[in-house]
Parts: C-alpha cells; sequence; structure tokens
C-alpha cells in the first residue's frame, strides 16, 4: 500500500510539471509550439550571432532547414546550459553582465516543448526578420580595416610557435576606438589572438611582417617546436620578442582578444581606448595545423567615436602581486647598486596536481571606474574568481568562473560600470588541474611551464578600467571621428 501511494505521488507530480511545461507563458495557450513563431525569435538573437556562414560555430542555424536535423541536440545542449556558452555563475556574484547570453528558463522550456512535439515549422507569416548581419563584421562595415601584412602559411602537421606580426598605425593623430573586432581569415587554423598596440624598441626593423634585429632575414616556418628556432633560422635575424613587464613598460596594451566565443568589443558611451601615431598593431596569432597545407590573413576592425572621449579605458592584469599558497612570490634584485623588492618567478605546476592555486592582487590607488574582465588561462585552467577589497574590509564578488574553459575564452562586459575608491584591492584567485580528470591535459605526468604555448599556462586575469581623476571634460575631450578624417 506504502508503494502505492509513492507511485500515485509520483505520477501526480509528474502530471503537474507536464501541465506546468505546456502551460508556460512562453508558449502560446491553445496551440502548438512551432519554430516560425516560438523558437526562431530565440535562436536569432541567442544563437546565430556565432551560427551563421563565416564564424565560428560548426553548423549555421539561420533558418528552419539548418536548425531542424540539429533539433535533439539542441534540446540536449540548452537542457544542460552547454549552450550558449556562459561560464559565470549567477548565484555568487552580484554583478550584472551586458553580454550574458544564458537562456532564460522559459526559453529552454519552449525549445524542449517544440522538440518534444516533432520540431513542427509553423506558419512561414510568423517567421520574424533575420538580424542583419553586415557580412563578415558584428557592428557593421568599420571605419578602418587593418590586415596582418602577409598571407601566413601554416603547415599540415606539427606544432607551431605563437607567431606576430606588425603594422605600423596607418594615421598621423590620435584615434579614439569605442568598437573593435578582430576576425579570422582562416577560422579553421585560428585557434586564437590577440590584437596589441605596441611600441617597438629602437633599432627594430619589419621583414616580411616580422619585427627583427641584428640581421636581415626570417626563415619560413615548417612546424617547429614551441622553444625551438621561433622560426627564425640558425644564424639569422633575432625575432623581437617582449616579456609581459617590458610589454608594460613599452606603453603597450591590449586592443581586443578573440577566441571562440568573443573577438568584438563595444565600449560605453563617451568611453574609448586610445591609439596614438608612431605605434604597431601587433597581430598576436596561434595557429593549429589541420592535416593539410592552409593560410591565413586575419584582419582587424576599428570604429571610431563619433562623439566627445571623456575616458580612456586602459586594460590591465590583476597580477601586481603574485601569492602561491598565500604565500607571496618576492625577490631581491639590485637595480643600480640598490637592493629592490620584485615580484618572483612563478614555480612550475607539479605533474598529478589536481588543484593547484595561484593568486594576483593589484592595489587601487585611485579612484577607478570598471566596465569588464576577460580572464586568461590555458588547458590546465580550473577555475577563477575575482574578488574586490572594499578600503572597510567588504568583500564583494565580482567576477566567478567555477568552470574554466579554454576552448570558450570569454569577455564579461558589466551591464552598469562599477566605480572602485582609492585604497581597495581586486583580488583574483586561481586553481589548475594538471591530473589525469581533466580531459583536456595533454601530460598529467609533466610539470607545466609558463608561457604562450596551450600546453604551457598562462595566469592573466584582464580587467578593463577608466582611472577618474583622468578623465577629460567635455571641453577637453577629443572630437569626434568624423571631423578628424
Amino acid at each position: 500500500m506504502k508503494r502505492l501511494l509513492v507511485i500515485l505521488i509520483v505520477t501526480l507530480f509528474a502530471a503537474a510539471a507536464t501541465v506546468a511545461r505546456i502551460s508556460s507563458p512562453t508558449v502560446r495557450e491553445g496551440s502548438a509550439v512551432t519554430f516560425t513563431r516560438d523558437v526562431a525569435p530565440i535562436i536569432f538573437n541567442k544563437c546565430a550571432n556565432c551560427h551563421r556562414p563565416g564564424e565560428v560555430a560548426p553548423m549555421p542555424l539561420t533558418s528552419y532547414k539548418e536548425v531542424r536535423p540539429w533539433s535533439k541536440a539542441i534540446r540536449e545542449e540548452v537542457l544542460e546550459r552547454t549552450m550558449p556558452p556562459w561560464f559565470a555563475d549567477p548565484h555568487n556574484s552580484t554583478l550584472k553582465f551586458n553580454n550574458d547570453r544564458r537562456l532564460s528558463q522559459k526559453e529552454i522550456d519552449t525549445i524542449v516543448a517544440w522538440v518534444d512535439a516533432g520540431a513542427p515549422k509553423g506558419d512561414d507569416k510568423d517567421l520574424p526578420h533575420k538580424p542583419n548581419y553586415a557580412p563578415g563584421w558584428t557592428f557593421g562595415e568599420p571605419d578602418l580595416v587593418i590586415e596582418m601584412p602577409i598571407d601566413f602559411e601554416i603547415p599540415a602537421e606539427g606544432e607551431l610557435p605563437m607567431q606576430n606580426f606588425y603594422v605600423p598605425v596607418p594615421f598621423n593623430e590620435e584615434r579614439w576606438v569605442e568598437k573593435v573586432e578582430l576576425r579570422p581569415g582562416n577560422p579553421a587554423v585560428v585557434h586564437h589572438s590577440i590584437a596589441n598596440v605596441i611600441s617597438l624598441p629602437e633599432g627594430t626593423r619589419i621583414v616580411n611582417g616580422k619585427a627583427i634585429k641584428d640581421g636581415s632575414t626570417v626563415s619560413p616556418i615548417r612546424g617547429v617546436p614551441a622553444r625551438a628556432t621561433g622560426g627564425l633560422s640558425e644564424g639569422s635575424s633575432r625575432e623581437v620578442f617582449l616579456s609581459q613587464d617590458s610589454f608594460t613598460r613599452a606603453g603597450a596594451f591590449k586592443l581586443v582578444g578573440q577566441a571562440p566565443g568573443k573577438g568584438f568589443e563595444r565600449h560605453h558611451p563617451g568611453t574609448a581606448k586610445r591609439i596614438l601615431p608612431g605605434m604597431y598593431i601587433q597581430f598576436n596569432m596561434h595557429y593549429q595545423p589541420t592535416g593539410r597545407p592552409e593560410k591565413d590573413r586575419s584582419r582587424l576592425g576599428l570604429w571610431f567615436a563619433k562623439q566627445p572621449v571623456t575616458h580612456e579605458v586602459l586594460t590591465k592584469g590583476v597580477t601586481d602581486r603574485i601569492f602561491i599558497g598565500g604565500k607571496e612570490l618576492v625577490e631581491i634584485r639590485k637595480v643600480n647598486g640598490k637592493e629592490v623588492k620584485v615580484r618572483g618567478r612563478i614555480p612550475n605546476i607539479p605533474p598529478h596536481a589536481d588543484n593547484w592555486e595561484i593568486g594576483g592582487e593589484v592595489f587601487i590607488k585611485e579612484a577607478i571606474t570598471l566596465y569588464a574582465f576577460a580572464p586568461h588561462m590555458h588547458l590546465r585552467g580550473k577555475d577563477i574568481k575575482y574578488t574586490l577589497r572594499w578600503p572597510d574590509g567588504r568583500e564583494q564578488v565580482l567576477l566567478n568562473v567555477p568552470r574554466f574553459d579554454f576552448n570558450w575564452q570569454l569577455h564579461y562586459e558589466l551591464a552598469e560600470p562599477l566605480r572602485i575608491p582609492a585604497g581597495s584591492k581586486i583580488v583574483a584567485l586561481a586553481h589548475y588541474d594538471n591530473s589525469i580528470n581533466n580531459r583536456y591535459n595533454p601530460a598529467p605526468q609533466k610539470e607545466v611551464f609558463w608561457s604562450e604555448q596551450s600546453w604551457d599556462e598562462m595566469f592573466i586575469p584582464w580587467f578593463e578600467y577608466t582611472v577618474d581623476s583622468k578623465d577629460l571634460t567635455k571641453s577637453e575631450a577629443p572630437q569626434s571621428a568624423s571631423k578628424l578624417k
């Protein structure tokens, strides 16, 4: 009898759940869920930006004919919340993000109900207009397009070191960029890429897009290992390499990073990044062979500010101080005969470590306004969290990514900029999984070095901000791009 009662209760709960799902406000009462009326608006709004011809997603989803064969797979992905990709934990952050691409529960219920009903098409008159995507570009035609200086040839096999190509900034006055996009010429071979704005050391020359010193020739690359020649033949020129510290001291900054799920940024009205004449655009490219010879020539699109700019957007990593196991890494070095305390070298990640921890910290010396985050790790990256410590000791979680995914390097844009007073600290805490339990781990039995290749590791908790005291008044602000052109 007790067993029959349990069965009855379970049956009633199941029936109630079914009724609740059928009567979901997303679905029109008394009518079946259809693609044209109910599902297409969701797909066009949340999926088609990546799932369209020429984009990073493996198949387009811009019509019923394209979506129908994938309907069951779409059902599973949205139920598991693996698509659309979004890794910020909504329950462990007080901030909202304007590019949050998660589906609501109503949207998930609508897609599930549609697939369970056999994925009917519906009436064509109910179909909404497709988003008006410009061919290739997210924000329409850019004001200026800068291409990589050469068509780079990727061999069919082998491991390529990171490739850097340089293009002189093509204008003679400062420009303010309010929107930017970095687009692979061949998405099949571009794993990820970064466009930096950089100054090169004196005596540097550009040869075939490469920045070189002490010679004049650069050899072709034939799948050399990452720590081998770096693409230069023995006895030839040395390719210029800037460490992260020298990169910063040179006044360089990250303009935009591109990877599956990101590659385009739009800054808030009145805010922009400044590019000065005499600098160089650096295309920092990570290529992966496909099994056949390929070529790539990536492009950078710039949209200049159309109104006065009062806030200059800066990019920085939460790495002024580094902590391992809660202990700060510090070294004493002699500089001009004086002992100076500097940040110490980060130790390698040991073999088989499944929860190796590193922390970073930035002290806010003067008030800033925070706009976005872009955490960057590699294959062993497990999780990362940004926390703000207010001057009064309060702690506020800004962004928590409990399941970092190297395949989706997302850019998290705040819906509302956050003002942070002087005396605060931003802290980033990350963990790495170098064990056999990490399915992406290529070699759990080996220690992991800190370098640029995917099988090495990085800890760069980027964030974007403006310095409040350096904001310009409208009378001081630069004129719009239309007046500069």
